[in-house]
């Protein structure tokens, strides 16, 4: 789910929420060169600098409790993908999103075969 998906008081939740974990990976010093490359080379240090906290952040992305929240590898890949081409979200860790950088990907592809 996008940020933009939440309304009113959830939508104020969520970013509550999301504070933590975001800013666990904003101080996480592996991050930072990450942050001026492309948006697959920011997911992929947030994957292995930082997976508890992308777990966290997808299982409140998904409405679901982190405690509870399961994924796959297929699963990890859409959601993190969709995460980094949320422009709201990603200006929740101080970046603009760079949507044209992923040109062509599997998102892309999938997103257009949606009805």
């Amino acid at each position: 789910m996008k940020l933009s998906d939440f309304k009113d008081e959830k939508g104020i939740e969520v970013v509550a929420k999301l504070m933590l974990p975001i800013t666990r990976i904003a101080k996480n010093e592996k991050n930072k060169a990450s942050r001026q490359g492309t948006q697959l080379e920011f997911a992929s240090a947030l994957l292995q600098n930082n997976a508890g906290d992308v777990k966290e952040i997808l299982a409140i992305l998904n409405d679901q409790n982190p405690t509870e929240y399961h994924c796959t590898a297929a699963s990890v890949l859409t959601d993190v993908l969709e995460m980094i081409t949320d422009p709201a979200l990603m200006a929740l860790f101080g970046l603009r999103s760079k949507t044209q950088a992923l040109s062509g990907s599997a998102l892309e592809s999938t997103e257009g075969q949606k009805s």
